[in-house]
């Protein structure tokens, strides 16, 4: 079989509006031929074409905007836009072969002989080695920074891209498009690791491929630290940033993408997101809050952004990021312009609503508001976490470890008369979990022959107070429990000794403030968030000498037997306004702020699984 790029096709529409953002009006002058002529456009993992069809797309749009075009004039800038100004690279042939195709439709005239389509050769070699396609480009270039700005990078070619190994779409030799000054790079790169990418591969020439991976990345490394630490090794779509930055100019460019949202919330995807920001201006975020369409590509279900960064040589003088989060998205062609307009003129209208980030936080790596419909959340996040009242959890207490670690290593579910039986919470279903005081759910015996090793963890690791490792956004109740015998589980136990502080902490979880932490900090999806151990390691607690402890632990046996609502209720919850107002002393806020926090959090589309009300 023909080799994947495993890139998801993006919607038409989405293809139009990220064409469109990217190709603004400003970046040149579109009534100049000559100039068009010149610009250099590539997607590295072009698949069928469907990016490169919606920027030549847009390209003419642009050019019709200035200057009234007869038609063999149309034809001739078709004939132009895809011999001279576009170029596909993929792995998969079919998907190149078909790519050219479409870029040939409503102008017979192109000379397939002057496309710059590519098949790009992957996997083994006839000569033993092995191939990575368009990461392959990453050894063919070498970046020489000026050292009293990295952002001015000037990058020369070592090789050609017949050096590449690399099939054009009609076998003919000599192609010339440039391997760098590339004016925009577009792409959707593929989301999928390299163990899911090599399947068709047997496992020696997996692990070969995998190695050379890696040999890429520490060859980058070598000459650009910075670059190659972008690159998560098992994520193929992670190389595609250091690729834009060797390949786009230093002066005056644009990298236009779409990112799986877990890449730009997870803190394993900080270090790529520093580069991006310390290379480009990262200018838009664009997010969908449609509960019923989280993503712009097909035959995908996790939640994307596009992403649009340009060149910036003013390293500390960058403007802000804009977080836009649409609430409906564009059903033709024509909605998708009109979106790209609301957003270039900044009037949103019933599209969504948006905010803007400083420089500072987005070159930290923080690019939180992609998680909020209402960015004011965001905000408030910030504000919580720079409170004098609070510290890290982790700073003050052990937490973990985390299910895997304490329980499929040593236990597995038995029963009670079972010899070393412990009491376990296995469960975080909203039906199970309704009150902060909990009960556990199962019993946990020992594996055979890990009897001691098990007593030992467990009476090292279980504690009273557990909190939730992973939550159902628009389901869930509690994110942390308390409970009469020390426990653990797939729950996360914390190490407080204390009853007075695990009871109050208990409490203080489960405060709209220490939500509003843990739902800026979702991995994996927005609705279904997994938190690794260092993110519960980050949610601030009070500080031991907070006013506030009383009030948590008050609240804690006012509300510890009483219906916890989910989220999406806290407003017709009278426990959470108790909890709330013990949380609002912690702050040393009005309770009115933390209520107005816990109303705009129910109202969110990943709580509410509704469109965000106009």
């Amino acid at each position: 079989p023909a080799p994947s790029s495993c890139t998801c096709t993006l919607h038409l529409n989405e293809v139009g509006l990220l064409a469109r953002l990217a190709l603004s009006p400003d970046l040149l002058d579109w009534s100049n031929p000559q100039t068009v002529a010149q610009l250099r456009i590539l997607d590295p993992a072009c698949g069928t074409g469907t990016l490169l069809m919606a920027a030549l797309q847009a390209i003419k749009v642009r050019v019709a905007t200035g200057t009234r075009l007869a038609s063999t004039d149309q034809t001739e800038l078709h004939r132009v836009l895809v011999e001279q100004v576009l170029c596909g690279l993929d792995i998969n042939r079919h998907g190149v072969q078909l790519a050219a195709c479409n870029l040939t439709l409503g102008a017979p005239t192109v000379d397939y002989q002057h496309m710059n389509l590519l098949t790009m050769r992957h996997g083994p070699q006839p000569d033993g080695s092995v191939a990575a396609g368009s990461l392959e480009i990453l050894r063919a270039v070498s970046r020489k920074a000026v050292t009293d700005n990295p952002l001015l990078v000037h990058v020369q070619p070592l090789r050609s891209l017949d050096s590449l190994h690399a099939e054009q779409v009609n076998e003919v030799q000599g192609k010339g498009f440039p391997l760098a000054d590339l004016d925009v790079m577009i792409m959707n790169p593929p989301f999928t690791d390299s163990q899911k990418k090599g399947k068709k591969f047997d496992k020696k020439v997996l692990k070969k491929m995998q190695n050379h991976e890696k040999v890429i990345r520490d060859e980058l490394i070598s000459r650009d630290w910075d670059a190659g630490n972008a690159i998560a090794a098992k994520i193929i779509r992670s190389f595609f940033s250091p690729l834009a930055d060797v390949l786009l100019k230093a002066d005056r460019a644009t990298l236009a993408m779409v990112m799986p949202t877990s890449a730009i919330t997870a803190s394993s995807g900080r270090p790529e997101r520093c580069f991006l920001a310390a290379r480009f201006h990262v200018e838009l975020i664009v997010t969908t809050h449609h509960p019923k369409q989280i993503n712009f590509s097909e035959n995908t279900d996790i939640h994307e952004c596009l992403v649009v960064c340009r060149r910036h040589t003013r390293v500390q003088d960058k403007p802000p990021t804009e977080f836009v989060s649409l609430s409906r998205m564009p059903t033709s062609p024509e909605d998708a312009s009109q979106l790209a307009d609301a957003i270039a003129c900044g009037e949103l209208g019933d599209w969504g609503q948006s905010c803007v980030w400083s420089a500072d936080q987005v070159r930290s790596g923080d690019w939180t508001p992609v998680q909020w419909f209402d960015g004011s959340l965001a905000q408030a996040c910030l504000e919580i976490e720079a409170s004098h009242h609070l510290e890290p959890a982790g700073a003050r207490y052990e937490i973990g470890p985390a299910g895997p670690g304490i329980v499929q290593s040593t236990f597995k579910i038995g029963d009670p008369s079972d010899v070393g039986a412990v009491q376990g919470f296995h469960s975080v279903s909203s039906k199970l979990r309704r009150t902060i005081e909990a009960q556990a759910d199962v019993w946990y015996r020992p594996l055979p022959g890990k009897e001691e090793d098990a007593k030992h963890l467990w009476q090292r690791r279980s504690s009273h107070l557990m909190v939730a490792m992973r939550h159902n956004t628009m389901s869930g109740r509690l994110t942390a429990v308390w409970s009469p015998v020390a426990s653990a589980g797939w729950w996360v136990p914390v190490g407080v000794k204390d009853e007075y502080k695990a009871k109050s902490l208990a409490v203080w979880w489960n405060s709209t403030p220490a939500k509003l932490l843990l739902f800026n900090r979702r991995a994996r999806t927005l609705t279904y968030p997994q938190w690794q151990l260092a993110h519960l390691r980050e949610i601030c607690i009070p500080t031991p000498e907070n006013s506030g402890w009383d009030a948590l632990y008050a609240a804690y046996e006012l509300v510890c037997h009483e219906e916890i609502l989910p989220m999406k209720q806290a407003m017709e919850d009278p426990a959470r306004e108790i909890i709330d107002a013990a949380a609002a002393k912690v702050l040393g806020l009005e309770e009115e702020v933390v209520a107005d926090w816990r109303l705009r959090l129910s109202r969110e589309p990943t709580i509410t699984n509704r469109p965000a009300p106009e």
